[in-house]
């Protein structure tokens, strides 16, 4: 049992009460993955900090891409990458396709100024231009890179979610709420339950910019899931 915060039977308890589905066949079931649909897009809302991680790439000479999940467990996207030279951190810069199309130089090799993450040929790599020399490689020995994590869903009654952090946990039961309530129609319910995880979200935003050491700064609005109240939703704080 958890000595703090709210377990998977506390949540999807409280959203069969809210939704009011309780005498609902297989209410259980439904606001089970109304739970983790809410915890995968309040995961998609920010880097959050507990979801955080480093891993580091063993360049090879010449050679241009590298399959992500060897050097990263549980890969959901890239924030950072970088070498450090003479104690200098030196970043390679994350880019798109599309800048990746006009700047990338796929027959040289050198010092790696751009990456990207891609998926083309079906397995998740980043690819590095130029590609890493070996001159690079004996002098850098790796290259380190930031990431985020995707968080653990929720399966057995006695998880805890990863975030957000335990004093806006009930925000997951709200956008769940939300959900349920927008699947059978009441606009008006799915408006309002939707705010209130709104307001508690802003608030974990708040104390992950905290974590984090920053000032508060905007982040991206809040999407109801599956569906739109139609509602203009404040950005996050």
């Amino acid at each position: 049992m958890a000595t703090y915060g709210l377990e998977f039977s506390d949540i999807y308890g409280r959203v069969q009460d809210y939704a009011n589905i309780n005498n609902v066949v297989n209410s259980a079931t439904k606001a089970k993955k109304a739970v983790n649909d809410a915890l995968r897009l309040i995961a998609t809302l920010r880097n959050w900090e507990i979801l955080k991680r480093e891993g580091a790439i063993t360049p090879v000479a010449s050679q241009q891409a590298y399959a992500i999940t060897t050097y990263a467990s549980n890969f959901d996207h890239i924030i950072s990458v970088w070498y450090v030279s003479n104690g200098t951190r030196v970043p390679i810069d994350v880019v798109d396709d599309d800048t990746w199309n006009k700047f990338s130089d796929n027959n040289s090799d050198g010092n790696p100024a751009i990456c990207r993450t891609t998926k083309a040929d079906g397995t998740l790599k980043i690819q590095f231009s130029p590609r890493p020399s070996g001159a690079f490689i004996s002098q850098y020995t790796n290259i380190p890179f930031d990431y985020v994590i995707k968080p653990t869903e929720l399966s057995g009654d006695t998880d805890v979610p990863m975030i957000p952090d335990t004093s806006q946990q009930m925000a997951i039961v709200y956008l769940a709420v939300s959900d349920l309530l927008g699947k059978q129609g009441d606009e008006k319910g799915m408006a309002t339950w939707e705010l209130k995880a709104t307001r508690l979200l802003n608030t974990a935003h708040r104390i992950d910019d905290k974590k984090q050491g920053r000032s508060p700064r905007f982040g991206r609005p809040l999407i109801p899931i599956n569906s739109s109240s139609g509602l203009r939703i404040p950005d996050y704080k």
